[in-house]
């Protein structure tokens, strides 16, 4: 009995420990890649639902016939491929063995590889001019003057979606040249060694993101937690801004500019950084320094198509 008891117990008390071992495999997966693979899987197992086929575990072929629905819907090959990974990953973790690899499946995404083409499909990049254009179509509202401090300070701290709006009061650090973002963990550093970022100040106050910065905070008022926080009726302050919400402010005063609003992303705001930067003649190492970039290769392929028409040997020979 004391056995019993003595296993009861544990039971009662490895409870809370297994959900938290359980929520930390479930991390390991960064959050976006979890949610895009949940949706993935989501579809899959529905279109199998439909067609009356067995979703977990899927035969090669119910797997390959998706792939060309996919294909055909028409999705890029980027679509396509987070498809299968999530496909695959839901069997190896349900204890099936992972449909990559398999000859039939293999075959497919070589062949689609080659129809749908593997280059990706670029945002256009926000420019210093493009960010002056959104910039000079704010209101003098609570709202423009969040997206001014939003729209700035992503773009001079090279920041990605998710960083940008996980930015906290205290991440910030005064110094003299402007600020230090502290950026406690990123799309590259999932194991949260964390990064400081420089932001400077700018000459131009109406584009200065330090400035822009303090003016939200004091008009909100905020003092601490989250700064880039959803603005409800008779503009209140709700919850943390989420990563999509950068994308949105981005496109509506691009369209309010008179611009293609469906050329740009949360991205273009990081681009945008790396572009200007390059057309002024940065080098490699300062604009890491701001972007984080891990890879040169990276940076390189964005200074060199900014340089193209500068490197080539085209001009003046007609």
């Amino acid at each position: 009995m004391e056995c019993d008891g003595l296993a009861v117990g544990a039971t009662v008390l490895l409870g809370p420990l297994v959900e938290r071992t359980r929520q930390s495999i479930r991390d390991a997966v960064p959050a976006n890649t979890r949610r895009a693979y949940e949706g993935d899987l989501k579809r899959f197992v529905a279109w199998c639902s439909g067609a009356g086929l067995t979703a977990m575990p899927a035969r090669p072929e119910t797997i390959v016939v998706y792939l060309r629905v996919l294909a055909d819907a028409p999705h890029r090959w980027a679509t396509v491929e987070r498809a299968l990974s999530a496909i695959c990953v839901a069997h190896v973790r349900a204890g099936h063995p992972s449909p990559w690899g398999h000859p039939l499946v293999d075959d497919m995404r070589a062949a689609l590889r080659r129809e749908l083409g593997v280059r990706p499909v670029k945002k256009l990049a926000a420019d210093d001019e493009v960010l002056r254009r959104l910039l000079a179509v704010l209101p003098a509202s609570l709202l423009g003057i969040r997206d001014r401090a939003l729209l700035t300070l992503g773009w001079a701290g090279a920041l990605r979606r998710s960083e940008l709006v996980a930015v906290d009061v205290a991440h910030v650090t005064r110094v003299a040249k402007g600020i230090v973002l502290l950026i406690p963990e990123s799309k590259t550093d999932q194991e949260r060694r964390g990064a400081e970022v420089p932001v400077f100040l700018s000459n131009s106050g109406e584009h200065c993101p330090v400035r822009s910065l303090d003016a939200w905070l004091e008009a909100a008022p905020i003092t601490e937690g989250a700064i880039f926080r959803v603005l409800g009726r008779e503009e209140r302050l709700g919850v943390r801004l989420a990563p999509a919400a950068v994308a949105d402010r981005v496109r509506h005063w691009a369209k309010k500019a008179g611009l293609d609003w469906r050329e740009f992303a949360g991205h273009s705001l990081r681009s945008g950084f790396v572009t200007t930067a390059a057309r002024r003649g940065k080098d490699l190492d300062s604009i890491m320094v701001t972007t984080r970039h891990r890879s040169v290769a990276t940076v390189r392929e964005y200074v060199q198509r900014e340089t193209l028409h500068e490197r080539g040997a085209g001009e003046g020979l007609l």
